[in-house]
């Protein structure tokens, strides 16, 4: 076992890419370097704590109660030594923002010039991801995430509400002849389990009722554009769809009101530098806006 000051940083370094990814390719992938490389690297810092890191099993690895100890500690130490660079370089005028995939597309993108426009010095990377919870990497600076209103974090920045009510295309609507009857309404399905067409049901006294789902979309904004297609309605909150609501490509159900099933919320860094700090007091400041408008 070696001295903590004789530990190779870039070793710790493939370490956590390789325990984030659950995969010594997908790390290599990264770190553009073969898998190889990432496995011998992974055997020497092994050597050197003097400890397995990881268990491999049919060519999958997992981490050891070990590994994941230290993989908690090490993330957060490289969060730490990242941000302290970036200062040297010049303040960190570059931050890397995680985002769910469909906020990005519909929302936060349409709105980031207003943020080039105010702040032109700092570049903004953003990385997009899908499903639920927190996903936070060791280089994102701000995590925007997505909690159902029943999983929601308590100590959690709440940035926006997730107020939902049903869409669909004119089209369609106007070939709807009892439009109170949603059992004759074909839905389409963006979550597992329906869990969002469920917490609406249930928060509209409806919650027996049987929807006929015509399709089935692991994005939102898959989802969105099947129902701009007429293919069915789709459950979505009016902040996302304003532009589709303004062009006519989509109308709300009539009588159908909105149910908050969830929320997205913020999440930054006791670290941050100055223009991580920009961009989410403009993201509070955008929120604030729209919500008055």
């Amino acid at each position: 076992m070696q001295k903590p000051d004789q530990i190779s940083l870039n070793a710790i370094r493939v370490f956590v890419a390789a325990a984030e990814h659950g995969s010594f390719k997908l790390a290599a992938d990264q770190l553009a370097v073969t898998p190889g490389a990432v496995s011998r690297q992974i055997k020497n810092l092994e050597a050197s704590l003097g400890a397995h890191l990881f268990k491999r099993t049919n060519n999958a690895i997992h981490l050891t109660d070990t590994g994941a100890a230290f993989f908690r500690q090490a993330r957060s130490g490289l969060n730490v030594l990242n941000h302290a660079i970036q200062g040297v370089l010049g303040d960190g005028r570059e931050i890397t923002v995680q985002v769910p995939t469909t906020l990005a597309t519909r929302w936060l993108l349409p709105l980031l010039s207003g943020f080039k426009k105010r702040w032109p010095d700092i570049a903004v990377r953003i990385e997009t991801h899908d499903g639920i919870g927190l996903k936070q990497s060791a280089q994102a600076d701000i995590v925007l995430a997505y909690f159902p209103i029943t999983e929601a974090r308590p100590d959690a920045e709440i940035l926006i509400e997730d107020h939902c009510r049903p869409y669909l295309s004119p089209s369609l609507l106007s070939r709807i002849h009892d439009r109170s009857d949603l059992s004759r309404i074909p839905a389409l399905q963006c979550t597992r389990s329906n869990w969002d067409w469920k917490a609406w049901l249930g928060e509209t006294e409806t919650p027996e009722l049987e929807l006929q789902f015509e399709g089935h979309f692991d994005l939102d904004d898959v989802a969105l554009r099947a129902a701009i297609a007429g293919l069915g309605m789709v459950l979505a909150p009016e902040f996302m769809i304003r532009d589709d609501l303004a062009a006519g490509r989509l109308c709300a159900l009539p009588g159908a009101p909105a149910v908050l099933v969830g929320c997205y919320t913020l999440h930054t860094s006791a670290h941050m530098n100055s223009a991580a700090k920009a961009f989410a007091q403009w993201l509070r400041e955008t929120v604030s806006v729209q919500a008055r408008s």
